[in-house]
């Protein structure tokens, strides 16, 4: 008899998509392959012959494995694809590890450790494809982390540009494709779904492993794999010379069927049996260490070397030795060595492990990855261990870590004087993630055990911000006030619990009393030369002076911030105000500070990066600017767009899609949104900003009339004030509706809202005015402000407020008039691809026999070289000069993934795949734009910055 080596049968269909996968990357033209199949179908086997084939094309191949153990610990299954580690020769790869150990502060400039190394993990990747093409490997997605999740999907947002495939496996039962789970699922160009073999397939294996085709008894015993290949495998690999027997036919068939077990654990026992009692037994250890692990681990946990143990499981094909690693050769051969020690000593063994590896001084995360699995209480060793981790430690897995420390804190009694550390601790990392209400139910024991005037400022404030986080400002207030005025606290922490204390009194409705404290905390700190403390003051009286002085308030405080990662956090707050603010007043700086902003928060990693590039969308969307609101849209991760802080984004893509005229994709993002289809006998309840506008536009472009002036008429509802105040717009699109089905009393309070306002951006001002003189009559004064708001930058408003006069003219019987107008409005909305619009207002004039003629405008159309944008154009002609995304940031000031996006969007609108036909394609459609061959142009232009 003999076995042959590793065979693939069954799967022909997929060998052809991964071989035209492949030829697509060695061409230039990336790819998603999503391999998907239950456990032992043969996903890891295919991923083996795709490492073959594409090593045999020169392509470059990583492959990492996410680990069941490690799932809760940042950029595990990225980090053992790339091969960072803090032993790596590599100094990038070496950086990137000493991040997520929480060992590069002070090394360089970083606001979120984890953020940071995803970013420069993606550099790692494009500095990867520019030497040759790259394969990247992501193996059992379905273990994976959740900033793992993230990088890959950045990564899929990349291969139409790089020469780079990215493989995922999982299993099909961890989230429903395209869930929220699963956000790769639309991103996939080929998603190969595993099935069981076939008879046919079944009787193929056995007869390429052995010296004929099986026999009816050995048929019904390889019936019990039910199409699986491993389990298969692992039957024919256990079955022994003398069980086999060559009948006259030249079939192969069993001798006694009674020997071999009928159950996949069975098979995997039985092949496990050929291992020694004492090698068996440090397998079932090593199960414990996860799928994959080193040689020095297991030698700490046995307190033995297992040379010789390694040697004999990797000869009877249970275990892959490379180098210092080991890899068992599938997990269901380490899930069978699991069931094999009874279930009631799994958390204690992982105590055990823990215990080992640190007295060993191995690595925190694999310490602490197996005190996550050990049982509680912790014990009195563990304690000790957490309470002397260091803040960059935590801040490296804080969802981690906030887990331990919670148990840790249970734990811990009242007497142990551990257990302030701790409290400490679990406070600090829940901020970090977000856990509010943990921060504030511990802040009270945090500060009174804390011993120390300027440690107990510290907490304060600490429970003041999340307390702010929640709204509950006067809370927030009472907290930091004993730390204000505590002589015996360092004047550093006086000043800066003074500006907190300012800033938490301006939103608390004391505007008055944060001016006066914002003001000595600003002197104070200024004169002990704090620059966070000043910062923080700066920041306060921001919120409290409002109007011009804000900008000054932001430009002062940011000049004299620092490089620490508490600095650079507050830098990018500060700096993301000022940009909000300037596009609030109309400035035509707002465009560039966004992208200063967000050059910066890419290099640092911070979560406020979807908060710049939520506010940069505002700003664009308000200017029509509608496909670059929706780039910055789509470079948020998803995970952020499911947060309900950032839901008004779904109404911001909804309210585009409506009034470009494309209800479906309106209707798509709605139930994003949560939002269920329209009811005609059941208006939507009250969403918010855009969503509400979205909502009406639903309605409206139905013939609802009604359902959307109850929508509308939402805005009379808000509480006066700031919610108010910064929603004037939607009055102008309120009076228009309610005028024109009668309702005068409703456009009339719309008015009297609007004029009680003080909105506090300048085209919510204009919004004011333009609703006071459309109430009026006054054709005239819509003419007049049309221009205003076209000199400042808001064609929509303009053109909406032109169409108010031209209907007002058309009424009077000045019909040339009306008719001049109506054109100019009509333009301004085609420029902007507003076609609902466009169709609404034509309607409106039809009846004066006023008609706008077939004239079409470059935004109306959504793909071909008409489509794109004056910078969308521009990269494209960089791309063809030859640069890289890097240089085209540097050239242009964005960030990289500004840059990548806009590309994506170019190759999507020109039909392309890669940039090697964009290149081609500019070269056909703008000749003078490509460079002679060989002159190698490349930007020396220098980037703006934030001061990082």
């Amino acid at each position: 008899m003999r076995f042959a080596d590793r065979v693939t049968v069954g799967r022909s269909a997929e060998l052809v998509r991964i071989d035209a996968a492949l030829d697509d990357v060695v061409a230039g033209r990336g790819g998603v392959l999503r391999i998907e199949g239950g456990p032992g179908l043969g996903k890891s086997h295919l991923v083996g012959e795709l490492d073959r084939r594409a090593a045999a094309r020169g392509c470059r191949v990583h492959i990492g494995h996410a680990d069941q153990l490690m799932q809760v610990f940042p950029l595990c299954v990225a980090a053992y694809a790339l091969g960072v580690s803090t032993w790596s020769d590599d100094p990038v790869r070496a950086q990137i590890a000493r991040l997520l150990t929480g060992e590069a502060a002070g090394e360089l400039p970083y606001a979120d450790p984890v953020l940071a190394a995803s970013e420069r993990m993606v550099e790692l990747v494009e500095k990867l494809c520019a030497d040759q093409a790259l394969v990247l490997v992501l193996e059992d997605l379905h273990w994976a982390d959740e900033a793992s999740m993230a990088f890959a999907e950045r990564l899929g947002r990349e291969v139409d540009q790089l020469p780079l495939l990215l493989v995922l496996t999982a299993r099909p039962d961890r989230d429903e494709p395209g869930g929220a789970r699963d956000p790769l699922g639309r991103a996939a160009t080929v998603t190969l779904t595993l099935s069981a073999l076939s008879a046919d397939d079944v009787a193929a294996f056995a007869g390429a492993h052995l010296t004929g085709p099986p026999g009816p008894r050995l048929s019904a015993l390889l019936d019990t794999a039910s199409g699986s290949p491993f389990y298969l495998r692992e039957i024919l690999c256990t079955l022994g010379e003398d069980e086999l027997t060559m009948l006259a036919d030249g079939s192969v068939e069993l001798c006694v069927a009674e020997l071999v077990p009928r159950t996949l654990a069975g098979a995997v026992g039985r092949h496990l049996g050929v291992l020694s009692p004492d090698c068996l037994q440090t397998m079932r250890l090593a199960a414990f260490l996860g799928n994959d692990f080193t040689r020095q681990d297991l030698r700490l946990v046995l307190a033995r070397d297992a040379t010789d143990a390694l040697a004999a499981a990797s000869a009877a094909g249970v275990v892959e030795l490379a180098a210092d690693r080991v890899r068992f050769r599938h997990e269901l051969l380490r899930q069978v060595l699991l069931t094999q020690t009874p279930s009631a000593l799994h958390a204690g063994l992982h105590g055990h492990i823990a215990r080992a590896l640190a007295d060993g001084g191995r690595a925190d995360r694999a310490v602490a990855g197996h005190l996550t699995a050990a049982a509680d209480p912790l014990p009195g060793w563990a304690l000790g261990w957490l309470a002397e981790r260091p803040e960059s430690t935590l801040y490296a897995a804080p969802a981690a870590y906030a887990r331990l420390l919670r148990r840790a804190v249970d734990a811990v009694p009242d007497t142990d004087g551990r257990r302030r550390v701790l409290v400490r601790q679990l406070m600090l990392v829940s901020f970090w993630v977000g856990d509010d209400e943990t921060v504030t139910g511990l802040g009270a024991e945090a500060v009174a055990s804390a011993g120390d005037p300027d440690l107990a400022a510290r907490l304060r404030i600490q429970v003041l911000r999340s307390l702010s986080r929640l709204r509950r400002f006067d809370e927030a207030v009472r907290v930091v006030a004993p730390s204000v005025t505590d002589p015996a606290a360092a004047p550093v922490w006086r000043a800066r619990a003074a500006a907190w204390w300012a800033n938490a009194q301006a939103f608390a409705g004391a505007p008055e009393a944060a001016r006066s404290v914002g003001e000595q905390a600003l002197a104070l700190a200024t004169s002990i030369g704090d620059p966070l403390g000043v910062a923080y003051a700066h920041s306060a009286l921001a919120v409290v002076d409002g109007g011009d002085r804000l900008i000054a308030h932001l430009d002062a405080g940011l000049a004299v911030l620092g490089d620490d990662p508490e600095s650079l956090d507050q830098r990018l707050l500060m700096a993301g105000n000022r940009a909000a603010r300037l596009g609030a007043l109309g400035s035509p700086d707002a465009e560039a500070a966004f992208d200063e902003v967000l050059v910066a928060a890419e290099r640092v990693g911070t979560y406020r990066t979807s908060t710049v590039h939520a506010h940069a969308a505002g700003f664009l969307f308000g200017r029509g600017r509608w496909d670059d609101a929706l780039m910055h849209i789509a470079q948020m991760d998803a995970s952020a767009l499911r947060h309900p802080a950032f839901g008004y984004l779904h109404g911001m893509r909804a309210v585009i899609a409506y009034r470009r005229g494309e209800p479906e994709e309106g209707n798509r993002h709605l139930r994003a949104a949560g939002i269920p289809d329209p009811d005609p006998d059941e208006p939507p309840a009250a969403a918010g900003p855009h969503l509400d506008e979205a909502l009406a536009l639903r309605a409206e472009s139905t013939g609802d009339h009604r359902q959307a002036l109850l929508i509308r008429a939402r805005y009379l509802d808000l509480p006066a004030g700031v919610q108010r105040d910064g929603r004037c717009a939607d009055a102008l699109p309120l009076i228009r509706l309610a005028r024109a089905v009668g309702a005068d009393e409703i456009a009339r309070a719309a008015g009297a809202a609007v004029e009680a306002a003080r909105p506090p951006s300048r085209d919510g001002q204009l919004c004011a005015v333009a609703c006071r003189v459309m109430l009026d009559g006054d054709a005239a004064g819509l003419l007049a402000v049309a221009e205003r708001f076209l000199a400042g930058g808001w064609p929509l408003h303009s053109a909406f407020a032109a169409e108010e006069a031209a209907v007002l003219l058309a009424g009077a019987g000045d019909v040339d008039a009306a008719r001049r107008h109506y054109l100019r409005a009509s333009e301004q909305y085609a420029r902007v691809g507003a076609d609902w619009d466009l169709r609404r207002a034509a309607a409106r004039f039809r009846p004066y026999g006023i008609r706008r003629g077939t004239r079409v405008s470059p935004r109306s159309v959504r793909h071909g070289w008409e489509s794109l944008t004056d910078t969308e154009l521009r990269i494209s002609r960089l791309v063809a000069q030859g640069l890289s995304n890097p240089d085209i940031a540097r050239e242009m000031m964005l960030s990289r993934n500004t840059v990548q996006t806009h590309v994506s969007n170019v190759l999507r609108k020109l039909g392309r795949r890669s940039r090697t036909e964009l290149a081609r394609d500019v070269a056909l459609h703008e000749p003078a734009v490509a460079p002679p061959a060989g002159t190698g142009v490349r930007s020396t232009a220098r980037a703006r910055t934030v001061g990082t």
